[in-house]
C-alpha cells in the first residue's frame, strides 16, 4: 500500500514543480516587458523637458518672431472646492469660481482684437465664463486645465485673486515685438491633434520641423514615496531649442508696403490685395504683404481666409501684365522685332470669336512699344500668332508658370497652363492678352524680374540662413534657367519703360522714376463665363537702368474702379515714392 501513496505524492510533487517553474517562465519570460515597464512605473519619475521654439528675423538680425513666458492655468479640484459653502451646489460654486477669473481672461483676450466691439468682449466672456464653469463642475479628475499661455501679466492678476487651488505651470508662447508686421508670411503657432505647438502657415508651417527643436527627458530614480534618490544620477537628454530663421525680409520695406497696401485696398474698395517685392539679382523676398491679415497672437478672431498669403496662394487671370511675357518672348524667339508693325485696323475673327481691344480704338500699323503703350489685345494676339502655340507654350513654362516655383513658404499654389493636346488658335491669341492662363503674383513678379535680370529666372526664397540643431546653414540664390538672351532683356527694360512712360496712366506717375511695367484688367472667371469683377495689377521694376527690385501689387475685385491704371498702378508708385529716398537711390529730373 505504501508503494502507490508514494507514486502519488511523487507525482504531485512533480505538477507542483511543473506549475511552480511554468509561472516562473510566465513571469520572468512572458510577461518580463510588462513587468518591468510597471518597476520603473514605481522606481522611475521621468519629466518631459521642451524646447524652446526658435526665432524669425529680419535680414537685418531684428526680432520677427520669438517666445516670452506663458503660463497654463490650471485647478486643483479638491483643493478649489475646499472653498465650497455649506449648502452650496458643485455648480453655484464653479459659476462663483468663474466669475471671479472671466473679466482677466477675458481683457487678455481681447487686447488682441483692434478697435473691440462690445458684442465681442461680450462673446468671448461667456466663452470663457462657461468653459471654466464646465471644467470646475468636474467631478472624476484632480487636475483641470483653464487657461493655456496666458502672458505673465494676467498669471499676476489671477495670482492676486488668492484663490485656492488654483494652480500655475511655466510654458512659453510666441511673442512678436512688431505686433502683426508680417503676419501672412510667419503664420502661427497653435496645437495640432494631439495637444502639441506646430507651425501653421508661411515660414512657422514650412520650417515647423526645425523651429520646434526636439524635447527632452529627465529621469530620476525615486523611492517607495516618490521621493528623489540622491545618491542616483538623473538620466535622460536635454532639450534641443529650434533653429533661428534669418530671413530675406527688409523690415522697413515690408512695414511701408503693408500700411500702403491696407489703405489702397480700403480707398479702392477692394476685396483683398497683395503685394511682393523681389530682389532682381537674387529673387530673394524683401517684402510679401496680403490684406486681410491676423493678429498672430491669437487667431481665433479670424476668418481662416485671413491666414493664406494670397501672394502664392491665390490664383487669377493676369491679364494685360502678361504681355510683358508675350513680347519678351516673341522678340526672343526672333518671331518680331522692333521694326514689326501690326496690320490690325480692327477686332480680329478667330475660330468664331471676335477679340477687342479693351476701348474698342485700333491703331494701325502699331510698333512693339505702340502695343504695349495701348495694351492693345489684338497687337498682342498678333505676335502670339508669329510664335505659334508650341513656341508660346514653351516660354511660358520656362518662366515658370504653370508650376510651383519652390519658395520655402507654405501653401504655394502652382498656377493653371492647360496642357499642349488643349491649345488651339482660340487658346493662342488669348493667352497672349492674359486670358485662360492662370498664374500667382508670385510667378508673374518673379517672371518680370527675369526680363530684368538678364533673361535669368530665379527661384525665389526667404531663408538664407539656419542657426542652432547643432549645425549652421547659408543658402545662396538659385538660378533655375536662362529663359531669354541678354539683349532680349535689355530691349524688354526699354520697351516697358515707354510702356509706363507713354501708357494710360502716365499724367498719375511722379517724374522721374524710371520704372519698367505693365499694368493688368482682368475680368473674373464665373462658372463659364466672365464677370464684371476685375482683377487690377501693376508689375514693374527699377530702375530701369540697373534694376535692383521687381514688385506686383493686385487688388482683387476693386470696386472705385475696375481699371489697374487708376487703382493698383498709382498706388505701386506711392509705394515707390517711399522706397526710392529709403534705399538711397536718386531719381532723374
Amino acid at each position: 500500500m505504501k508503494q502507490p501513496r508514494f507514486l502519488i505524492l511523487q507525482a504531485l510533487l512533480l505538477l507542483f514543480a511543473a506549475a511552480t517553474v511554468g509561472r516562473l517562465f510566465y513571469w520572468q519570460v512572458l510577461q518580463h516587458e510588462d513587468f518591468s515597464v510597471a518597476a520603473k512605473d514605481q522606481t522611475e519619475n521621468t519629466v518631459y523637458l521642451s524646447a524652446k521654439r526658435g526665432k524669425i528675423l529680419s535680414s537685418d538680425g531684428s526680432t520677427l518672431v520669438s517666445n516670452q513666458n506663458a503660463y497654463l492655468i490650471y485647478a486643483i479640484l479638491p483643493e478649489i472646492k475646499k472653498s465650497k459653502k455649506p449648502g452650496q451646489s458643485l455648480e453655484e460654486f464653479a459659476k462663483e469660481i468663474a466669475e471671479k477669473i472671466t473679466p482677466i481672461l477675458t481683457q487678455a483676450k481681447v487686447s488682441f482684437i483692434e478697435n473691440p466691439k462690445e458684442k465681442d468682449r461680450e462673446k468671448i466672456g461667456n466663452e470663457i465664463e462657461s468653459y471654466v464653469s464646465s471644467q470646475l463642475e468636474i467631478e472624476n479628475l484632480i487636475w483641470v486645465p483653464l487657461a493655456k499661455k496666458v502672458s505673465e501679466g494676467t498669471k499676476n492678476k489671477l495670482q492676486s485673486l488668492n484663490i485656492q487651488g488654483i494652480g500655475f505651470q511655466e510654458d512659453t508662447m510666441r511673442f512678436y515685438p512688431e505686433d502683426s508686421l508680417a503676419a501672412n508670411l510667419v503664420g502661427f503657432v497653435a496645437k495640432d491633434e494631439i495637444g502639441n505647438d506646430k507651425g501653421y502657415f508661411g515660414l512657422e508651417g514650412f520650417y515647423d520641423d526645425k523651429l520646434r527643436g526636439r524635447s527632452g527627458q529627465l529621469i530620476q530614480e525615486v523611492d517607495a514615496l516618490g521621493r528623489p534618490i540622491l545618491i542616483s544620477s538623473p538620466l535622460g537628454r536635454s532639450a534641443l531649442d529650434g533653429a533661428t530663421l534669418l530671413t530675406t525680409i527688409d523690415r522697413t520695406a515690408q512695414y511701408i508696403i503693408e500700411n500702403k497696401l491696407r489703405e489702397g485696398v480700403k480707398r479702392y474698395g477692394a476685396k483683398s490685395g497683395a503685394a511682393i517685392l523681389l530682389d532682381v539679382k537674387t529673387s530673394g523676398v524683401l517684402a510679401t504683404v496680403s490684406f486681410p491679415s491676423f493678429h498672430p497672437s491669437y487667431t481665433a478672431f479670424f476668418d481662416a481666409d485671413n491666414f493664406r498669403n494670397l501672394g502664392i496662394s491665390e490664383v487669377y487671370e493676369p491679364g494685360s501684365t502678361f504681355k510683358s511675357i508675350t513680347m519678351a518672348s516673341a522678340l526672343d524667339a526672333g518671331s518680331i522685332d522692333t521694326t514689326t508693325k501690326c496690320p490690325c485696323k480692327g477686332p480680329i475673327r478667330v475660330s468664331g470669336y471676335e477679340i477687342q481691344t479693351v476701348d474698342n480704338k485700333y491703331h494701325p500699323n502699331s510698333s512693339i512699344t505702340q502695343i504695349l503703350q495701348h495694351s492693345d489685345n489684338t497687337g498682342a494676339a498678333f505676335a502670339a500668332r508669329k510664335m505659334g502655340i508650341d513656341t508660346f507654350l514653351s516660354y511660358i513654362r520656362n518662366f515658370g508658370f504653370g508650376q510651383d516655383l519652390g519658395i520655402d513658404l507654405q501653401g504655394e499654389e502652382s498656377g493653371i497652363v492647360k496642357e499642349r493636346k488643349d491649345w488651339g488658335e482660340v487658346e493662342l491669341v488669348t493667352g497672349a492678352f492674359g486670358q485662360g492662363i492662370s498664374v500667382t503674383a508670385l510667378q508673374m513678379v518673379n517672371a518680370v524680374a527675369a526680363i530684368a535680370n538678364d533673361g535669368v529666372l530665379m527661384r525665389p526664397f526667404l531663408v538664407k540662413k539656419i542657426t542652432g540643431l547643432k549645425s549652421e546653414v547659408e543658402f545662396t540664390s538659385k538660378k533655375i534657367r536662362q529663359v531669354i538672351k541678354p539683349e532680349t532683356s535689355s530691349l524688354m527694360r526699354e520697351l516697358l519703360l515707354s510702356a509706363v512712360e507713354g501708357g494710360e496712366a502716365k499724367k498719375l506717375i511722379p517724374h522721374g522714376y524710371r520704372i519698367g511695367g505693365k499694368t493688368g484688367t482682368a475680368q473674373v472667371p464665373l462658372a463659364g463665363h466672365y464677370s464684371t469683377k476685375t482683377v487690377a495689377s501693376f508689375v514693374g521694376f527699377g530702375p530701369t537702368e540697373a534694376p535692383k527690385f521687381a514688385m506686383i501689387v493686385v487688388l482683387f475685385e476693386p470696386s472705385a474702379s475696375i481699371y489697374a491704371a487708376e487703382t493698383s498702378e498709382p498706388l505701386f508708385f506711392e509705394i515707390v515714392k517711399d522706397l526710392y529716398p529709403y534705399w538711397g537711390i536718386k531719381v532723374s529730373r
